[in-house]
């Protein structure tokens, strides 16, 4: 009896036993089919994805070639211009939807004749000057029929490059430098470098030549040295009767450490004034143009005057950095506007209105991704000190005049339609825009007050004065939009007030 208990037990456990194994059997079983299932989704999964990709790229590119060729159509009374340069320019349809007949035509040619002029003399255009700029938009036309646009910020996916060869191209497109067949004999080679070093020093050079800067010596210093001590002893400035001293918005004693700071990050932040020479598609006329018609759009959507200056920051300091094609050079405006709106504004236009903004040229996705190219570009520095923060300094020895103040926001704005004032310390803008409202409007000499405030003497204004005027002396055709936004009452027609007092001074 107890045998066959025992045999009873024994087989039961090894029923069990069996049971078991089948179950984990079946497991295994179950799980390498759903794994297979899921690779197999996956492997459906990546093919789906190669033939959209390969889709999204045939249509990309037709769409960039089709963007290339329509910005050929729109430029082709600029590429004419520069081809017949002693001939007028009057074309209907230029770039980005501004009239050749306005900004565009004159930049073109100042930016011609600039090399061959000194400061205050009538501009005069050289043939060898001439015949450069036509070659250069005979090259821009040839390269927009054949190429599929896929230089700098083309979003085509179709550009599947290595990430080592990617850093030699663009490190090659940074430096403006041909590639050079040189012998293996050292000293040739280093004849050869220094030739070429210097010949992209003499094209940076042409390519800007009259680049504006202040200037600095010790009679300078001495004289802030004077002007601070006569400020501490005038009644009023920086002593218990100064108003500024009891609202806590002027943080007042702490404006020297902040404006010194402020001092120090816009020469940090400061684009190349030459960085032109190193584009191959874009010239400063072109520049004038994008400019020009971001104008229009900032005053159309009512932003703040720094978000223009720092869009335009933006702009520079990115094309210093990246060689840009003709096609996307309005992608470059659009965004860095987008992106100073966010910086700058309480409620800045969305992406679907930047891409009405651009009629469609460029979708909402190629606006975001261009966008965080242009902050990884620039590094994320974004906050750059604009010359609205130093004219309002420099306004406090006017006690804050808002005639003096709202004149010099005109002529602060002309300064970011002309090529030399292209990598000018704000700082510096500001007061020369200041200096000449005052002169305009007859309010009196600089005095130590304004040295102080504005960190510039009158002699280290001049040069940018004596621009400024020139500037003004025909502003339908140098700045037009911004001509037109100043006419209007809510700017006290402040740019009728400075074409007027230009023919008075011009009589006399």
């Amino acid at each position: 009896m107890e045998s066959r208990v025992r045999q009873v037990g024994d087989e039961n456990r090894a029923g069990i036993y069996v049971a078991k194994t089948n179950d984990l059997v079946s497991g295994k079983e179950s799980k390498r089919a759903a794994l297979q299932t899921v690779t197999n989704t996956a492997a459906a999964a990546g093919q789906a994805k190669s033939s959209a990709s390969t889709q999204l790229r045939s249509q990309t590119s037709a769409q960039s070639t089709a963007g290339g060729q329509r910005l050929k159509r729109k430029l082709a009374p600029l590429h004419s211009y520069y081809s017949q340069p002693t001939a007028s320019s009057t074309g209907s349809g230029v770039g980005l939807g501004i009239s050749m007949s306005s900004s565009g035509a004159v930049a073109a040619q100042r930016s011609q004749s600039l090399s061959s002029t000194s400061q205050g003399s009538r501009p005069v255009v050289n043939s060898s000057s001439a015949a450069a700029a036509a070659a250069a938009a005979a090259a821009v036309a040839e390269s927009l029929e054949d190429s599929d646009d896929t230089i700098e910020m083309s979003s085509s996916p179709a550009m599947s490059v290595d990430e080592p060869h990617m850093s030699a191209i663009q490190e090659n497109l940074s430096s403006g430098e041909d590639e050079l067949d040189i012998d293996s004999d050292d000293v040739a080679a280093d004849a050869a470098a220094d030739a070429a070093a210097a010949a992209a020093a003499e094209n940076a050079h042409q390519s800007n030549p009259h680049a504006l800067m202040p200037h600095f010596s010790a009679e300078t210093y001495a004289q802030f040295e004077e002007a601070a001590r006569r400020v501490q002893l005038t009644p009023g400035l920086l002593d218990k009767d100064d108003e500024d001293m009891y609202d806590v918005s002027m943080v007042a004693e702490y404006a020297d450490e902040i404006f010194q700071y402020m001092r120090e990050l816009e020469s940090s932040m400061r684009p190349d004034p030459s960085y032109m020479a190193q584009q191959r598609e874009i010239q400063w006329s072109m520049r004038s143009i994008l400019i020009d018609w971001l104008v229009q759009v900032h005053h159309r959507f009512n932003m703040l005057p720094e978000t223009l200056f720092l869009c335009i920051n933006y702009i520079d300091r990115f094309l210093t950095a990246k060689v840009v094609s003709l096609s996307k050079l309005q992608l470059v405006g659009a965004v860095a506007l987008f992106l100073a709106a966010k910086f700058e504004e309480i409620s800045c236009p969305s992406v679907g209105e930047i891409a009405y903004m651009v009629d469609h040229g460029y979708t909402s996705d190629e606006i975001l991704k261009a966008e965080r190219y242009m902050i990884d570009i620039l590094e994320f520095n974004l906050a750059f000190p604009g010359p609205m923060s130093f004219l309002r300094r420099t306004s406090k020895a006017d006690d804050y005049d808002l005639e003096t103040r709202t004149l010099a926001k005109y002529l602060l704005e002309v300064t970011i339609m002309d090529q030399r004032f292209v990598g000018s310390p704000p700082s510096w803008t500001a007061a020369a825009a200041h200096y000449l409202a005052r002169h305009m409007l007859q309010k009196g000499p600089w005095t130590p007050a304004h040295v102080y405030f504005s960190g510039y003497t009158s002699e280290q204004l001049l040069p940018a004065v004596g621009v400024l005027q020139e500037c003004c002396m025909n502003p339908l055709e140098h700045h037009r939009a911004i001509y037109e936004k100043y006419s209007d009452r809510k700017f006290k027609k402040a740019a009728l007030f400075v074409a007027d007092w230009i023919r008075r001074s011009a009589v006399y």
